[in-house]
């Protein structure tokens, strides 16, 4: 391929040298210009300057272990599922949340852009990967130039979709412990600094890929192959530092601060609510108040458990496997029965971390009744059959990845989603 990495030409004085011993017995004048890529490998092989490669297991060595047989039909047959539900789902949550009642509040600005976000990465993750696995043609391995961007954009498009998630909780957080200055930080053009500053900061991040990523030739039966994997002079950086750098952006950090922020929301809501008792009694709204304050509350603990065991189980695992097999990738190789098994752990994990950028518009469903009462709103008025307003329902929103919940009437900055 003429547009990989060239490291003929990045050692041409090694090269040449190499090649001057080996004729110059024989009174032969040869160039590097003159051979190609195929017969300087082959050169240099013979003479014993490189190793023969490692021995490497192809499809027919690792057919006959069921773990691979798994692995090759979860990643033929599921990646269509969730790429079709997760699309639908993201646009079907990005109309919604930018109805023209629901833009009124600053959260839906978050949620919409992580709609596109995680559209960005099922498209730039997902469907890539399930296309070479039908196609056995790896777009990223076609130019250099597509091995840099579809690597800038996966790193920066994943870790901009979870810091969106961060940023909400953040946002619930304020509402919810520090309601007098929620008018100040909770507003509209402030979430919309927030989601172009976030996107702005992981694609500064990620932009070293630019240069230290790059297409590398290898030698695989006796052919050159290319890979998109760090550059030969940053390899240490990109294949063995970058995985933990993303794993702390994308799963360790997140997971700890909306943990965190969870746990002092559910605390200052349990200590509102026996305030609220407190200063009600022996009013005639206690016993209302006290049945939609116990409703909202379990709601709200079932919405956080929700929001924080999801993302964790779902992405927390992705990680693991990247660390593990960048550590000992070595011995996966050498073991074809390890390699079956490793390939069927990662595709699970690969499956799980894609399954969390494509369930929001269910869990939403199933979370918030408001966003349920919403969507077959706009079904009905689509259909003929309801034309009522639907500006009611526009004071509250569950989210599977928010913090709040409330039975009572709230300001524009402490509607919860």
């Amino acid at each position: 391929m003429d547009e990989g990495v060239d490291i003929y030409k990045a050692n041409f004085s090694v090269i040449s040298a190499i090649l001057h011993q080996l004729f110059d017995s024989n009174n032969v004048s040869i160039s590097v210009e003159d051979l190609s890529h195929e017969q300087i490998w082959g050169l240099l092989q013979l003479a014993g300057y490189i190793p023969e490669p490692q021995h490497t297991f192809n499809q027919e060595d690792l057919i006959q272990y069921k773990e691979y047989r798994i692995h090759t039909t979860m990643a033929i047959y599921m990646p269509p599922v969730l790429l079709f539900l997760g699309t639908v789902g993201n646009v079907l949550s990005f109309l919604i949340l930018r109805h023209k009642t629901m833009t009124r509040m600053s959260t839906n600005t978050f949620l919409a852009a992580l709609s596109i976000a995680d559209s960005f990465v099922l498209l730039n993750g997902l469907f890539l990967k399930w296309l070479g696995e039908i196609t056995h043609v790896d777009l990223q391995t076609e130019s250099r130039l597509l091995c840099k961007l579809i690597a800038v954009l996966g790193y920066s498009t994943s870790q901009y979709s979870v810091w969106l998630i961060v940023a909400v909780t953040i946002e619930r957080y304020i509402v919810v412990c520090h309601p007098l200055r929620a008018s100040y930080f909770c507003n509209i053009p402030r979430a919309r600094k927030v989601v172009c500053l976030l996107a702005l900061l992981f694609l500064t991040i990620n932009i070293h890929l630019l240069w230290t990523v790059d297409l590398n030739e290898e030698i695989y039966n006796n052919k050159i192959v290319y890979k998109c994997e760090g550059a030969l002079s940053h390899k240490l950086l990109v294949d063995v530092i970058w995985p933990w750098i993303d794993a702390l952006f994308y799963s360790f950090s997140p997971t700890l601060i909306i943990v965190m922020l969870n746990i002092m929301i559910i605390r200052q809501v349990i200590k509102a609510t026996y305030g609220r008792d407190v200063l009600q009694n022996g009013s005639l709204m206690k016993a209302e108040s006290r049945r939609c304050t116990k409703d909202s509350n379990t709601k709200l603990t079932v919405m956080l458990l929700t929001i924080s065991f999801t993302f964790l189980l779902t992405t927390l695992p992705m990680n693991i496997v990247m660390i593990v097999t960048r550590v000992w990738q070595d011995d996966f190789k050498n073991d074809a029965a390890i390699l079956a098994k490793c390939l069927l752990v990662r595709t699970i994990a690969e499956l799980l971390m894609y399954l969390n950028h494509s369930m929001n518009f269910f869990l939403y469903c199933a979370t918030g009744q408001k966003f349920r009462n919403i969507v077959y709103r706009m079904v009905c008025q689509r259909s003929g059959s309801n034309t009522s307003n639907v500006s009611d329902h526009s004071q509250h929103l569950y989210c599977s990845r928010t913090n709040v919940n409330a039975c009572s009437h709230k300001t524009t900055n402490e509607t919860a989603i």
